[in-house]
């Protein structure tokens, strides 16, 4: 009797293990209708910090459209997560740095933000270097989707902070008008405050912190390079006709440049 039970036993234990591989072979499977695409505006860019807040570079692709399920009964659409790999060229894309790319059809990248990348990548500043970029889609737990490689010859910049947080600006009818501060950018090369715009024909003053509080102008003509002294509360400096001009701000020589 105890042969016969151990005997049924085995049996039994050999059908459960024959009935669960064929459950096993039987699996769900899901299958995007196409891989993502991507094309550029581009395939060269050169950085500059003073225009961090304008667009470096725009991608266009194509997202997943659908999904096939097979051997399941509750089938739904899985969400994707799309992002863009930027790596150094020849890389076989080993350590990229991955930026967000949205839902689609485009992603813009400003120049700050691309040149975070770059500067993730260890590339050297000022330098045109080749880097790789491609499009990953990512859905449950599958192996990721990546479009094709589009190579991107990009130059980054070193980031450059000012020495505190103050905030100086011009101000005045020849930017805007006596109530709109106009920024300028801290070069860390010249150690100066710049900003190249177009001005009107009329007059500017520097100021600190929009306030009044902290103010420069100029109680002297300037020179034939443009460069005037600055005074503290000085008389407003003009600007003699419409134009594109440079204006930098030097205060550790006290003096300013209009030059065009």
């Amino acid at each position: 009797m105890k042969n016969w039970l151990s005997s049924l036993v085995g049996l039994c234990s050999l059908l459960f293990v024959f009935s669960a591989c064929e459950k096993d072979e039987t699996q769900a499977t899901l299958t995007p209708s196409n891989a993502p695409t991507l094309t550029t505006t581009t395939s060269n860019v050169v950085l500059v910090q003073a225009n961090e807040t304008q667009t470096a570079i725009t991608y266009s692709w194509t997202p997943v459209a659908s999904f096939a399920w097979s051997n399941v009964e509750n089938k739904y659409n899985p969400a994707v997560t799309y992002s863009l790999e930027i790596d150094k060229q020849g890389n076989n894309f080993a350590r990229p740095v991955s930026v967000a790319a949205g839902n689609g059809p485009t992603t813009t990248l400003r120049v700050d933000t691309l040149n975070a990348a770059l500067n993730g990548l260890g590339l050297t500043p000022g330098t045109p270097t080749p880097v790789e970029v491609r499009l990953k889609a990512v859905y449950a737990a599958n192996t990721p989707l990546y479009s094709a490689v589009l190579p991107l010859t990009a130059t980054s910049y070193r980031v450059c902070l000012p020495p505190n947080t103050d905030r100086w600006s011009i101000i005045g009818p020849a930017g805007v008008d006596w109530n709109t501060d106009v920024p300028l950018r801290y070069d860390c090369d010249t150690r100066t405050y710049k900003i190249t715009r177009v001005l009107n024909a009329g007059e500017f003053k520097f100021r600190k912190n929009s306030d009044w509080g902290v103010n420069y102008g100029s109680d002297s003509p300037r020179n034939a390079g443009g460069t005037g002294p600055l005074n503290a509360n000085g008389a407003n400096i003009p600007v003699p006709t419409t134009g594109t001009y440079t204006i930098t701000l030097n205060l550790t020589a006290q003096t300013y440049t209009l030059s065009n």
